[in-house]
């Protein structure tokens, strides 16, 4: 199929990836042959909210509890589970989500407090762009002193700061979890675990000397990629609903800008996956893979900044990944379903507006 005249996706590609995922299904595994299985289920719930029953089906029969996944995968699956919960409230449903979503803490070395007593201590904090004004050393006691207090975290559980093992990429899509789950189980204790990744990432994931996102993943740290910058943007957009704090809005605005600054192609449009000069090749990808694309995901940021800010440019650029890869999801559009689900996205909401 060739895209259409308009250069963006055609608007028949969901439903044709949505009949194609479902003749790949395994029911043994959950997992759908030539496709990501995080990008297929996150894309199936998608159309599911949009009240699509087939793709709620599949959605729901592919999910799955799978222990000892390492950071990333964890994340991934806690984020499927979460959205599951979005689309069917069901008992077993939650209890299978929560379960995922604790899991991923573990994954990540993270502790969630879900006592009453930490809400209250969290509630009297500002946003993020009011402590700027607060010193460093006093953030970081605000935010993680419990777990450096000898008494333990606040409410009386051992919170401790997360770790900087996982990738930045990975940082990012946790937070995004744990901060829709907060809304989706009521559940204090996730919230503030996500507003403590948060400030830690935004604290101790930039280059100390020139002020850029760094990637850090148990490795040398390096200036951040494509991942990075989408996954934790995604991370603090999900943090503004759920806590209320504007703050969070700031910098995600902040770091999409920093992104466009140094990923943006701007010859051919879309995102490359590392900033020239970082010691790879320069490449630029709108698949999966096994995972999700960061075009994608970059897409949908930008879809939802345009909404909370009322700014059209970001969704005119969100229109320039599209049209940059339109042959390539026209070709291929089970290997592009991030890429995809901006594309039925950015669809629905200009019928909207």
């Amino acid at each position: 199929m060739t895209p259409p005249a308009s250069g963006l996706p055609s608007a028949t590609l969901p439903a044709e990836a949505r009949a194609a995922l479902a003749l790949r299904a395994d029911p043994a595994t959950g997992r759908f042959a030539g496709a990501s299985s995080i990008a297929a289920l996150l894309f199936l719930l998608d159309r599911a909210r949009e009240g699509d029953d087939e793709a709620a089906r599949l959605a729901l029969a592919a999910l799955r509890l799978t222990p000892g996944l390492p950071c990333a995968a964890a994340a991934a699956e806690a984020a499927a589970h979460v959205e599951a919960v979005e689309v069917k409230r069901d008992d077993g449903l939650e209890k299978t989500a929560r379960a995922a979503v604790d899991a991923a803490l573990a994954a990540f070395d993270w502790n969630a407090d879900r006592g009453e007593d930490h809400d209250r201590e969290r509630s009297a904090i500002q946003s993020p762009r009011d402590r700027e004004a607060d010193p460093p050393d006093e953030r970081r006691r605000i935010h993680f002193g419990a777990a450096e207090d000898a008494r333990g975290g606040l409410g009386g559980t051992p919170l401790a700061p997360p770790s900087s093992m996982e990738g930045t990429d990975a940082h990012g899509l946790m937070i995004a979890a744990l901060a829709r789950a907060s809304l989706a189980f009521d559940a204090p204790g996730y919230r503030e675990a996500a507003a403590r990744a948060g400030e830690r990432a935004l604290e101790d994931r930039v280059d100390a000397r020139w002020g850029n996102l760094l990637h850090l993943g148990g490795e040398a740290p390096r200036p951040a990629g494509l991942a990075d910058y989408a996954l934790l943007v995604r991370g603090l957009l999900e943090l503004l609903p759920a806590t209320g704090e504007k703050g969070w809005l700031h910098e995600a605005v902040r770091l999409q800008g920093e992104q466009e600054e140094r990923l943006w192609d701007v010859g051919e449009g879309g995102y490359f996956e590392s900033p020239e000069g970082a010691g790879r090749p320069a490449r630029k990808s709108g698949s999966d893979g096994s995972f999700l694309s960061g075009n994608g995901i970059s897409a949908l940021n930008l879809i939802d900044l345009s909404r909370l800010t009322g700014e059209r440019s970001y969704r005119d650029r969100a229109e320039g990944v599209l049209r940059a890869f339109a042959p390539q999801i026209a070709q291929e559009p089970l290997a592009h379903l991030t890429l995809l689900r901006a594309a039925q996205r950015f669809a629905r909401t200009s019928s909207a507006g």
